[in-house]
């Protein structure tokens, strides 16, 4: 048996810079890795399973898919078996399918013995989405195109970090669709200097994820969330399309005392870390 933890990451700002004739938005985002993970425990079957606390369609699940990707690639079958306990929300913004996935590609190559180089692998799973190029290798990163183009930036370590998911998913493609271009970048120079220094005052000005006014038009106890979040001296924000907020926090106090507000409301209500350490397969 193998045991992976599939780590879940946060969007520290993300901008939509433009529209490609294919449909695709090309991005730039700042990503991390966080505490928070899925443990996936697989082992070789004679047929595949996949159990898990799961509400949709198998076939839409980044484990099967990833099966089949490393199945049509070597050409033969590779049957398993995975138990997944599930701590990270569902369509929450914080790529914990895509990190599911992840972890499939690198245990398969492990438990069939397959000696499949990594930037090989990573080539394959970036077929099945544009955040695997991210989630396959982890790390601080500035993530532009559609997400596949990663550039290391100085690690970012955060220690008072809330999450807070309403219970239910936001649709990235229904984002998409909906969401205007705007004129006006993200500075993430500034992002990163007001990261680096913890200064949550600078924080709150320059932290912005461009998706957040679609989602926030839709649903707005997103909204309030993240205005709660700040009364308790938090920077705040969406995760990604949503529909998880984040804050971040200087003083362990006022994380305590959000935690215990928001706690009584929201279940998937999580507190993080955020480092180098967490992600890597």
């Amino acid at each position: 048996m193998i045991t992976k933890k599939a780590h879940a990451k946060l969007n520290l700002s993300l901008d939509v810079t433009g529209k490609r004739e294919n449909g695709y938005h090309d991005i730039k985002t700042l990503m991390v890795m966080t505490d928070l993970y899925d443990e996936m425990k697989f082992s070789k079957s004679d047929k595949l399973e996949i159990l898990g606390d799961f509400d949709f369609d198998m076939k839409e699940n980044f484990i099967y898919k990833a099966y089949l990707a490393l199945r049509d690639y070597v050409g033969k079958d590779l049957p398993f078996k995975v138990e997944i306990e599930k701590n990270i929300p569902m369509a929450g913004g914080l790529a914990g399918g895509t990190s599911n996935g992840a972890g499939t590609f690198y245990t398969l190559n492990d438990l069939y013995d397959l000696k499949i180089p990594k930037k090989d692998l990573i080539k394959l799973s970036s077929s099945l989405g544009a955040d695997f190029t991210y989630m396959m290798t982890g790390g601080t990163k500035l993530a532009s195109g559609i997400g596949e183009v990663l550039e290391e930036v100085r690690p970012i370590e955060l220690d008072n970090v809330l999450v807070v998911n309403p219970g239910y998913g936001v649709s990235t493609k229904e984002v998409y669709e909906s969401i205007k271009i705007e004129e006006k970048r993200i500075d993430f120079d500034d992002v990163l200097k007001a990261l680096y220094d913890l200064d949550i005052k600078r924080l709150n000005k320059v932290l912005e994820n461009k998706m957040e006014d679609v989602v926030f038009e839709k649903h707005r106890d997103l909204l309030e969330i993240k205005n709660k979040m700040r009364e308790f001296n938090s920077a705040s924000l969406m995760s990604g399309s949503g529909a998880t907020i984040f804050g971040i926090f200087e003083n362990k106090n006022d994380l305590e005392d959000a935690y215990r507000h928001f706690k009584k409301t929201y279940d998937k209500t999580f507190k993080l870390k955020v480092g180098e350490k967490f992600g890597s397969f």
